[in-house]
């Protein structure tokens, strides 16, 4: 047993001499020291100082003579730590210097700074008559720095959140939160996030990558009114993320999110057609919630024209072309602004049998809408004719 006293921040030295069970083969002394070996460094990598990670490292090596064996304590050696490739950032070695035991072994510690990046230590040991004998490099990794704003991202697993005028539905929102030279903060990194609209979880610590997730839940204040972001009116708002980067400065980014409502078909036109032998006609029409926002990733929109089935087999019946989308159908992305491709949508209806001059036939053309969310579902048809 030994007892040491320690003082936070300083490290203390110690040498343990412990008897071996049996002799070593080959008589009990050693040789001069030959070369220096590594025996390991706890752990390889650091964390950028004042972060609240692991910020030091210990190292150890053995000097070994020429036949391979530890040093015995009658050939100690002094052993000199040095930093190869220093990082600027007051990373340092304690103790610099250490004189080997009785096994041949010196330990010591590296402690990083504020600067994340890859450090070498060499170990040096300087004896009477001969030239020095050095240690291969020790890279150890000085990483999870402080968040940085330029590496701060803020993001939504659906900015289209179907869930205006819905009670208890969830959206995760996500963030990636790295240092000045582009690593990931240090782990358990705290974030705190607050939403204008509906509960949002307070805060998440960070994983080894610098990521983590909270749940925004639907509810009360819906994004009407004041609750709403200003400029783009009811059904958006705000979420942000924040946290502490170096020196206490406030890092923080946000996102604007939209809650969409149930589904409408309108704006139909023109609500009927008669299109001539060979000829075609244009439609347009709107998809969108009551507020002409669009709806949520994955709602398909598909146009579809039929004609009645003729009265016997003999019977001449037009046929009809129609051209939308990839085989009638469009799906939406995760969109959240209203225009061309996300609420204001257009179709040609053609004929297809341009040798029936003579024959009219009736054609329905019909739209529907179909979410995987809480957008609902939406049908409108129009009649009309084709020559």
């Amino acid at each position: 047993t030994v007892i040491v006293q320690v003082q936070s921040g300083q490290s203390i030295p110690i040498t343990l001499s412990l008897s071996r069970l049996s002799p070593v083969s080959g008589g009990t002394g050693t040789g001069v020291a030959q070369t220096i070996a590594f025996l390991g460094a706890n752990p390889r990598e650091v964390s950028v100082f004042g972060v609240g990670g692991q910020e030091t490292a210990v190292l150890g090596w053995e000097v070994r003579d020429s036949l391979g064996l530890p040093i015995d304590a009658a050939h100690s050696v002094a052993l000199a730590f040095t930093i190869q490739g220093a990082l600027g950032g007051n990373e340092y070695i304690s103790p610099v210097t250490v004189n080997t035991n009785a096994s041949g072994q010196a330990f010591t510690t590296f402690n990083a700074g504020i600067r994340s990046g890859v450090v070498q230590i060499v170990a040096t040991a300087t004896i009477t008559g001969r030239p020095p004998i050095v240690s291969s490099p020790v890279r150890l990794i000085i990483r999870a720095g402080f968040a940085d704003q330029a590496h701060f991202t803020l993001g939504a697993v659906r900015f289209n959140f179907p869930a205006l005028n819905r009670f208890g539905f969830t959206d995760q929102i996500s963030v990636l939160i790295g240092d000045m030279y582009s690593n990931p903060v240090a782990e358990n990194t705290a974030v705190y996030f607050n939403s204008v609209a509906g509960v949002i979880q307070p805060s998440v610590f960070t994983d080894v990558n610098g990521q983590g997730s909270v749940n925004l839940f639907s509810g009360n204040p819906q994004p009407y009114g004041i609750y709403s972001a200003p400029g783009f009116g009811d059904g958006y708002h705000y979420i942000v993320a924040r946290t502490i980067g170096q020196g206490g400065v406030s890092v923080r980014d946000t996102i604007l999110v939209l809650w969409s409502g149930s589904s409408i078909v309108d704006s139909l036109l023109p609500n009927t057609f008669n299109i001539p032998n060979a000829g075609h006609q244009d439609f347009t029409f709107k998809v969108s919630d009551a507020l002409g926002h669009p709806l949520s990733a994955g709602t398909t929109i598909s146009v579809l024209a039929t004609v009645p089935p003729p009265p016997s087999p003999d019977f001449p019946v037009n046929q009809v072309q129609l051209d939308f989308g990839v085989g009638g159908s469009i799906t939406l992305e995760d969109v959240i602004f209203p225009g061309p491709g996300t609420t204001k949508f257009s179709f040609r209806l053609s004929d297809g049998s341009s040798q029936l001059d003579s024959v009219n036939t009736a054609v329905t053309v019909a739209i529907s809408v179909s979410s995987p969310g809480q957008n609902g579902n939406a049908y409108t048809s129009i009649n009309g004719n084709v020559r």
